[in-house]
C-alpha cells in the first residue's frame, strides 16, 4: 500500500525560504501556505486565505510536513482522473490507474503499478503540474 502522506524519517529537509510557497500535510489534507520563519525544529506558516478543509491548524509546525509548492498543485481526492501523477510525501511520483469511493465512503486509489491507498473522503493529494511557470525578466507571476 502506498502511503502519501508519511515521509520517511531518512529524507533530507527540503531547503526552504521566506516567502515561499510551499504545501503543510495537516493529517490527510496537503494545504497551501507561504514560509514566514524558519526555526531548526518549526516552520513558521500563513495559511492561504481560503482553505478547502475545515482543520484546526496551528502558526507553526515540524519540519517534516512542509514540501515546496514548486511544480505541484492540489486537487481533491474526488476529482482525481486515470493518468494523473501523484507526489508522495517522500517526493517520488506514482500514476493513477483509478479512484473510486468505496461503500465506507474512503477513496481506493489503485495506481499502475499495481499498488493501492485507501484513503478518507476529504483527503487532498499533491499533483505534478505541468504547467510551466510564467514569468516576467525572472520574476513569476
Amino acid at each position: 500500500m502506498t502511503d502519501l502522506f508519511a515521509a520517511p524519517a531518512t529524507l533530507p529537509r527540503p531547503a526552504l525560504h521566506l516567502g515561499q510557497a510551499v504545501h503543510v500535510n495537516a493529517r490527510t489534507a496537503w494545504l497551501p501556505a507561504t514560509v514566514i520563519s524558519i526555526a531548526h525544529t518549526r516552520i513558521g506558516i500563513a495559511y492561504a486565505a481560503e482553505l478547502p478543509v475545515s482543520i484546526p491548524l496551528a502558526d507553526a509546525v515540524v519540519p517534516w510536513v512542509v514540501r515546496p509548492a514548486d511544480g505541484v498543485r492540489l486537487r481533491p481526492v474526488h476529482a482525481l482522473c486515470s493518468g494523473d501523477d501523484l507526489v508522495a510525501a517522500d517526493g517520488s511520483t506514482v500514476t493513477v490507474a483509478t479512484a473510486w469511493q468505496g461503500r465506507d465512503r474512503w477513496w481506493v486509489i489503485s495506481f499502475i503499478d499495481g499498488q493501492r491507498a485507501v484513503v478518507p473522503p476529504n483527503t487532498i493529494v499533491r499533483l505534478t503540474d505541468p504547467t510551466p511557470q510564467v514569468s516576467v525578466n525572472g520574476i513569476p507571476l
